[in-house]
């Protein structure tokens, strides 16, 4: 995969320096259950889940590849009183005051 210039501006603005290099090659490597490459929205809900912890990004690439909807819940959305709310579309560029 190609990374979008969003994800490499999110990952280059929010990873320590010495993470981002790790950080692109586990999102230009990711996959589906299906062994397809993930897309750009499953790799935005992934960097964004990981709060940028590398550690994080590990488990978030790997789940991409047992379930992608885990990964699109803890990209997309946040609880509130309880309930899931949706709170960003990553089918669109990362804003930059993610």
């Amino acid at each position: 995969m190609t990374v979008p210039a969003d994800i490499e501006r999110f990952i280059a603005r929010r990873f320590k320096a010495s993470d981002v290099e790790e950080a692109l090659a586990l999102v230009q490597s990711a996959t589906i259950h299906d062994g397809s490459p993930a897309g750009s929205r499953l790799v935005r809900c992934a960097v964004v889940a990981s709060r940028a912890s590398i550690e994080r990004l590990r488990r978030e690439i790997e789940l991409l590849r047992q379930d992608y909807r885990d990964v699109i819940v803890a990209g997309e959305y946040v609880s509130k009183g309880g309930q899931l709310v949706k709170a960003h579309n990553f089918n669109e560029p990362i804003a930059d005051e993610v």
